[in-house]
């Protein structure tokens, strides 16, 4: 008995830790120097998940952050958002491929993925104070099967929280270069 609730104990433990831990994946990113300031002093800016399907399998792709006004962000697949103090931001965005375990076509996907690191965009916007801002992103495709293969073009853009166009998709907007 003693055995069987140090057991149940310690496997409490390690899945407590497992959950802090990838929780501590989604924290925003400070982007910006000086002291921590209050959330009212500051824009949060989120970058949105899609579900794509490919077949038979289901995958979840994200916006991350590389780099904001010329500082790049550190441990960028960590974060999906950040936080920038008000005024005008350059924001390098890109559109994170979730590869997932595919067999066969995995290793190719992940080949071509490597070699189109350019899959991203810089939006620049005026933050205001207090606010929340998703960027957007939708991929259109060449195909019905919609794999980074076939690949037309990426529009990204910025929404505020009462879901006005701050950034267009015209202006946002990422087309692959044909190799």
């Amino acid at each position: 008995m003693l055995k069987q609730n140090f057991l149940h104990k310690l496997i409490l433990i390690s899945l407590s830790l497992v959950l802090m831990s990838s929780c501590a994946g989604l924290a925003s990113y400070k982007a910006y120097e000086g002291p921590v300031l209050p959330s009212m002093q500051l824009s949060v800016v989120e970058g949105d998940q899609y579900m794509r399907r490919e077949w038979i399998n289901r995958y979840t792709d994200a916006i991350r952050f590389t780099v904001v006004d010329g500082n790049t962000v550190e441990n960028h697949t960590e974060h999906s958002s950040i936080e920038i103090t008000p005024g005008f931001h350059d924001l390098r965005v890109y559109y994170q491929w979730d590869l997932g375990s595919q067999r066969g076509l995995g290793p190719a996907l992940v080949n071509y993925s490597a070699s189109r690191d350019a899959l991203s965009r810089t939006l620049r916007f005026n933050a205001r104070s207090g606010e929340r801002y998703t960027v957007k992103a939708r991929p259109h495709f060449n195909s019905n099967s919609q794999d980074i293969t076939t690949l037309s073009h990426i529009d990204f853009w910025v929404e505020d929280q009462r879901g006005n166009e701050i950034v267009t998709r015209a202006d946002g907007r990422y087309i692959p270069v044909r190799q």
